[in-house]
């Protein structure tokens, strides 16, 4: 057992990543969902889009910017999905946007548009993509006091925005009920600087991030500028979590009917099914990392013990 473990300190590291990528493999082909406890700042959110689906944004859309890059799709690409699924549960319009991310002006209207397949969502009817915005100043000074008049065109059509039925009656920022973003950088904060102190009532804005970016947002959520956040990957499975049930329970009501799932459900290759089947996968990433931290340690702790005992016995 001792030599085991002091053949641990000596590993060649790539014995470890091999086992994790062996790990990985297995875990994301044999994938079961994951049953999380639900953290209070994704359920928040969620209440918030709730209450939206009960009058309070009746009248109004919401806007999904979409500010990610194919390096975070794992995360943000799951938070965006499930926040979808929810507002096409609850049959709320909405527009996709990518303010500073070319990427996400292709990875936000195709999530959405392959879900609106699965719901019958119709295009221009029920949501609209306002694709890429330059994320400067003078763009969000506009787009408080005029929305049409900013974007001009939609990007999928490049027809005027006034002559989508969607958009009647949205003209400015106090037309925007809720905007929800899905970001790994910090673009939240122009939002909240030049766009939220402006509207009234004031726009709620839930919060897509990455796991590393969780941390520095919680005094947003305190002074509640942010209605609720979605941290990572845990976030994104949280949500799915609560729009899975929901979409039980109206099924099982008869509220709405089975959807259309496609075989493909997505055209982007390899982009993540669900979120808490891949939670199953970090999981048992997790475990093996910390195993492999454990025989580590123990190792070392032995490695000391044989070298004083040597020494005692060259004393001696």
């Amino acid at each position: 057992m001792e030599r085991f473990f002091h053949n641990m300190q000596t590993l060649d590291r790539r014995w470890i990543y091999l086992v994790l990528a062996l790990a990985l493999m297995t875990t994301l082909i044999k994938s079961r969902p994951e049953n999380p406890v639900v953290l209070k700042p994704t359920q928040d959110y969620y209440r918030t889009v709730e209450d939206l689906a009960a009058g309070s944004g009746r009248g109004k859309i919401i806007l999904i910017n979409s500010l990610f890059s194919a390096s975070t799709l794992a995360e943000n690409g799951t938070q965006a999905r499930a926040v979808i699924r929810h507002l096409m549960l609850r049959h709320l319009r909405f527009a996709t946007l990518a303010v500073g991310e070319p990427q996400g002006a292709t990875f936000g209207p195709k999530i959405a548009g392959d879900l609106a397949k699965r719901y019958g969502y119709v295009y221009g009817s029920d949501w609209i993509d306002f694709g890429y915005q330059i994320p400067n100043l003078s763009f969000y000074k506009s787009f408080v006091r005029d929305i049409p008049g900013t974007i001009q065109v939609d990007n999928r059509e490049n027809k005027p925005l006034d002559s989508f039925p969607v958009m009647q009656g949205i003209k400015t920022i106090n037309d925007v009920a809720l905007l929800a973003e899905c970001t790994a950088s910090g673009s939240i904060y122009d939002w909240l600087q030049y766009v939220q102190p402006y509207s009234s009532p004031r726009m709620k804005i839930g919060y897509g991030c990455t796991g590393v970016m969780a941390a520095e947002s919680y005094p947003y959520l305190d002074s509640k500028q942010l209605c609720g956040m979605l941290p990572g990957l845990k976030g994104a499975a949280d949500y799915e979590k609560l729009v899975d049930e929901l979409e039980a329970n109206m099924l099982k009501d008869g509220k709405i009917a089975h959807p259309e799932i496609p075989a493909v459900i997505s055209s982007i290759q390899a982009f993540p099914p669900a979120a808490r089947n891949l939670m199953f996968a970090q999981s048992a990433a997790h475990i093996i990392i910390i195993l492999f931290i454990i025989i580590g340690n123990l190792g070392f702790i032995l490695s000391r013990r044989l070298a004083k005992k040597a020494a005692r016995k060259e004393d001696a």
